[in-house]
């Protein structure tokens, strides 16, 4: 995975001139609160957190959760730094973008999970060749890495933190090369799902699920930039997570607003779907989310990904059209958009690729069971559910993916069938 070319976070950031309320928030808050107090981070876990049901997996769930809480906040940091430009993306040869949170923040999730499973299995999308065989501007990159994973592991476990060599961080790193498989435990991990939406200061998502015997077993997902409620901002054709002028204000006014961003997400199977704030510092009882009760098509919304690259955005309109929906699309980057569908901030998310596009398996996991476990079903366009147990693609996949509230998603099956029979004449 060498790297091919250097992209200017910069020229990426074109649509953060649409979204002038994250980088607001951000500015004020840092100006307000300074430094906030770490939480310890325990080298093993024995209790459930913030008193949510974890069943047989309670301490998966409780490393995953405090795994996922380091990985955001170290994740924040260096996306504070691409907007100030004082770091900036990557291209890898496939054309993907890739940033020093990426690399930092698998290394310290699969660190951290190792603290409590030392034969733990990762199916992660990064791996450290770029940083290890890419000369003098690989070792830069990895120093930085070391560097950021070791301020982070010290801001929350002081002088107990363990300091990590760079050879440490590349192995963290390369044990996310597994394939996975049918049998045994496995996590899987995307480290900063929405890469884009990451480098425009936009949503992103730390995604971990753990897979026992093929079936999604636990999910923890941060979403650090995504609003405590479903307040939304429009623009000429579609929605997308912000936060309102008169809610701007008060910020910059110095009002004190608590926990008004960055979520968190947990799902263990059978015990339901949880949202805590990303920063452990502030108190909240765990907010149990669910799906839409009820589907009203004159109240709707769908979500689905921001780039016409991603997903064929007409197709998606012509499905919500057949549903009766009126609405403009939710568009949000990265695993996020599961989120909006489990706290019934949308009732629907729909993507089709490209024929020929195979899905990564890190790239839904922990969004699925999310929307399982708040009482959604996940499929592919054929109503299939979907295998993580073939290795790091879903295999056999029908045409795209689909979630929506259990009642609904039959529905949204038939409607998916006759905007496609249409699209065929």
């Amino acid at each position: 995975m060498a790297l091919a070319s250097s992209t200017r976070a910069s020229a990426l950031s074109a649509s953060v001139a649409r979204r002038p309320p994250l980088s607001a928030f951000r500015r004020a808050s840092r100006a307000r609160h300074g430094r906030r107090a770490r939480h310890a981070a325990a080298s093993a876990v024995d209790t459930v957190p913030l008193g949510v049901d974890g069943g047989a997996y309670a301490k998966e769930l409780a490393s995953a959760l405090d795994a996922v809480r380091l990985a955001s906040e170290l994740c924040q940091e260096v996306q504070g730094q691409l907007m100030r430009m004082d770091e900036q993306a990557e291209t890898k040869e496939d054309r993907s973008l890739v940033t020093l949170a990426d690399y930092a923040a698998q290394a310290i999730i699969s660190w951290r999970i190792a603290q409590d499973f030392p034969d733990m299995t990762l199916v992660g999308e990064e791996d450290a060749e770029a940083l290890t065989e890419g000369g003098e501007g690989g070792a830069e990159t990895l120093n930085k890495v070391t560097n950021l994973v070791n301020k982070t592991l010290k801001g929350h476990m002081g002088e107990k933190a363990p300091t990590l060599s760079s050879q440490d961080v590349v192995d963290a790193i390369n044990r996310g090369q597994s394939t996975g498989g049918p049998t045994g435990k496995h996590w899987i991990l995307d480290p900063v799902d929405g890469t884009l939406g990451f480098v425009r200061g936009d949503q992103y998502a730390i995604a971990l699920a753990l897979m026992d015997d093929g079936d999604l077993k636990v999910g923890v997902m941060g979403c650090p930039n995504m609003p405590k409620t479903g307040e939304v901002l429009e623009f000429q054709e579609s929605y997308a997570y912000g936060f309102s002028p008169r809610l701007v204000s008060k910020m910059l006014a110095g009002d004190s607003l608590g926990w008004y961003k960055g979520c968190i997400f947990t799902a263990v199977r059978g015990k339901g779907a949880y949202m805590f704030p990303t920063d452990p510092t502030l108190k909240f009882e765990p907010v149990k989310v669910s799906v839409s009760e009820a589907f009203d098509p004159r109240k709707a919304k769908f979500t689905e990904p921001v780039m016409k690259a991603n997903s064929s955005q007409g197709f998606t309109a012509a499905v919500a059209t057949n549903l009766g929906i009126e609405c403009k699309p939710l568009r949000i980057y990265s695993q996020v958009k599961y989120g909006s569908v489990a706290r019934a901030d949308a009732d629907v998310f729909m993507k089709f690729p490209k024929a020929g596009y195979m899905e990564k398996i890190w790239d839904h996991a922990a969004g699925v069971i999310l929307v399982e476990e708040a009482g959604g079903t996940v499929s592919d366009a054929g109503g299939a559910p979907l295998n993580f147990a073939g290795g790091r693609y879903i295999e056999g996949l029908d045409r795209g993916i689909i979630a929506a509230s259990s009642a609904l998603h039959a529905k949204l099956l038939d409607s998916v069938a006759k905007s496609w029979s249409s699209s065929q004449l």
